[in-house]
């Protein structure tokens, strides 16, 4: 380790406590000190780009600017070889028999997103113009790479960079991959570039055609216009569960939050009447698994709950969440259930709230422009 990754090392350790309990035990338990967050659950001990997204999202949620730093730093310097500019973040790093590096190089655009995403709203929060210029460098790779024109939707983000235009023409995409209020934010802050614009609307687009079943499937397929589930994948269970807390989270401003909250009446009476979120749906077929899903996807569901307007039943889902700052139940709930967990207790308890543009009020406040 170099001298000047000791140095960011040292100086995240040594941060103060953010008041957000629930950041340091998720921190400590699965970031290193220079800023890479670990799934401890895969014998490689990977880092996947979607979990240096948001681990970005809540160091600046808590307001921790050098966990936020050394983060940035080494997604940058280890997926995208010192330049997200110029290259995507590979979305897998691991080891890889006695050495260590990029197992997967393919892009995942979530991870590019909510990383753009975080570094548009960190120069808000921090008034540092150059995470901005760098969110919008990113930005302009994401479109140049990972989006195309799509029949009955139009410009649309691809899941990642290869590996997503089937030889037929099918398109596969992910509706989890695109929350409303980011897409918003996007589009409102570089109105310059029309197409964000056009990728916000067939994000729209896809939400309302894809939930319209009442509930969410992981992947979908379009071609000449139709939509079709792929054939071994008819589910919505670890990608989709996200689906739902986007939505929960988007301001009733946006203007298919509402409609969205409708189609999805059926999953919010499943909900009720059984009490907990099921590990799977099948969209189509309309099975849905008898087992619960993980921790992690109840408290999912608390922003999904009080956004159909059923508060109390939201905070019930909500109490599934992990709040502690101790290691070790931290790592027995592990990486995943405890990223839906950051994410829903920290909506929930009005850390952070998004406003009808998309962007990010932390403590649920306005941030003074930078001057």
């Amino acid at each position: 380790m170099g001298t000047l990754l000791l140095a960011s090392a040292a100086a995240c350790s040594a941060a103060p406590p953010s008041g957000w309990p629930g950041w340091e035990g998720f921190k400590a338990a699965f970031v290193s000190e220079d800023g890479r967050v670990i799934d401890r659950s895969q014998e490689d001990l990977r880092t996947v780009s979607e979990g240096q997204s948001y681990g970005l999202f809540f160091a600046l949620v808590a307001q921790d600017r050098k966990a936020f730093d050394s983060i940035l730093k080494w997604t940058e310097n280890n997926l995208s070889a010192g330049d997200m500019g110029k290259q995507l973040p590979a979305w897998i790093w691991g080891k890889q028999g006695d050495s260590w590096g990029v197992i997967d190089a393919n892009s995942a655009s979530d991870a590019d997103l909510w990383i753009a995403y975080a570094l548009l709203e960190a120069s808000r929060v921090w008034c540092h113009q150059p995470y901005a210029d760098k969110a919008r460098d990113l930005g302009n790779l994401i479109l140049s790479k990972e989006s195309i024109d799509v029949n009955g939707l139009g410009l649309s983000i691809l899941p990642g960079h290869t590996g997503f235009v089937q030889e037929d023409g099918a398109i596969k995409l992910n509706p989890s991959y695109l929350p409303p209020f980011m897409m918003a934010r996007f589009a409102d802050a570089w109105a310059d570039d029309a197409r964000w614009a056009q990728v916000y609307l067939a994000s729209q687009k896809l939400l309302l055609q894809t939930g319209a079943t009442g509930s969410y499937p992981d992947w979908v397929l379009y071609n000449n216009g139709q939509m079709t589930l792929p054939e071994d994948e008819q589910r919505g269970d670890y990608d989709a569960i996200r689906t739902y807390m986007w939505i929960g989270m988007s301001h009733n401003g946006d203007p298919v939050t509402n409609a969205l909250l409708k189609q999805l009446s059926p999953t919010i009476g499943l909900l009720l009447k059984r009490q907990n979120m099921p590990e799977w749906f099948e969209p189509l077929g309309k099975n849905v698994s008898t087992q619960a899903g993980p921790a992690g996807f109840q408290v999912a569901m608390a922003p999904f709950l009080q956004a159909a307007g059923l508060p109390d039943q939201a905070k019930k889902f909500n109490a599934r969440s992990l709040k502690k700052a101790n290691k070790d139940s931290w790592l027995a709930y592990g990486y995943y259930n405890g990223a839906l967990s950051l994410f829903g207790q920290g909506y929930m308890d009005k850390l952070y709230q998004f406003n009808a543009t998309g962007e990010l009020l932390p403590r649920g406040k306005e941030v003074p422009s930078c001057g």
